[in-house]
């Protein structure tokens, strides 16, 4: 399975502004075009119950028509099931709740599964192979942080689609690209490819884990 995430990052490594509960783009239209088209290569797309919240909407492609699995992690199944993404009953949606509680405080939608896999050791190993058995070939990560720092952890992410916006936002409790967490075996980098467009650079990173 081919593993990769993208991400919008300012200088000072942050994902967005404090204290916000709705989208706000960080980076220009282009570069959300270009987590468009990403998305129109993966099968799976899975993100965090915090990304959910700000964007609790389809996560699209260019190609409308595809009904792209949506896997959601969430510790606490704190989620509004009456928002929009619930609502495409030809979308896939897994939940994947990070304690032993696979009861929803909502009536569930049938299309919409729950599969308790306790954060702990090895959660993320679990969680993959779930997804496969879900016919899953290709698996976009969109985020937030604390996703991306669980996946960098278990070395499993291969590539990383990074552009870098020339702004600094300057605020400690905003959110980072790894969520404020440590790395215990920080992995090292190859570009595959980059460009830039306008004042944003757009990086595509290969992981080389130790």
């Amino acid at each position: 399975m081919r593993i990769f995430a993208c991400m919008a990052s300012s200088l000072d490594g942050k994902i967005g502004p404090a204290g916000v509960d709705h989208f706000v783009a960080l980076g220009s239209r282009y570069d959300m075009e270009n987590l468009i088209s990403l998305r129109d290569d993966a099968d799976g797309i899975l993100f965090g119950a915090n990304t959910f919240r700000t964007w609790p909407k389809v996560h699209r492609g260019n190609d409308s028509t595809r009904n792209t699995h949506h896997f959601i992690m969430s510790r606490s199944l704190d989620l509004d099931f009456e928002a929009e993404l619930f609502q495409y009953s030809d979308i896939p949606i897994t939940i994947f709740s990070g304690s032993e509680n696979t009861t929803a405080k909502q009536t569930l939608p049938e299309h919409v599964d729950i599969v308790s896999i306790p954060d702990q050791p090895g959660q993320i190993e679990l969680i993959l192979r779930h997804v496969a058995k879900c016919g899953i070939t290709s698996l976009l990560v969109e985020g937030g942080g604390h996703i991306l720092h669980k996946f960098i952890t278990a070395q499993v992410l291969e590539e990383l689609y990074l552009t870098l916006v020339p702004i600094v936002i300057g605020d400690l409790k905003a959110p980072d690209l790894l969520g404020g967490q440590n790395l215990p075996s920080p992995p090292q980098f190859k570009i595959l490819n980059s460009r830039q467009v306008g004042n944003e650079t757009f990086l595509h990173l290969g992981f080389r884990y130790p």
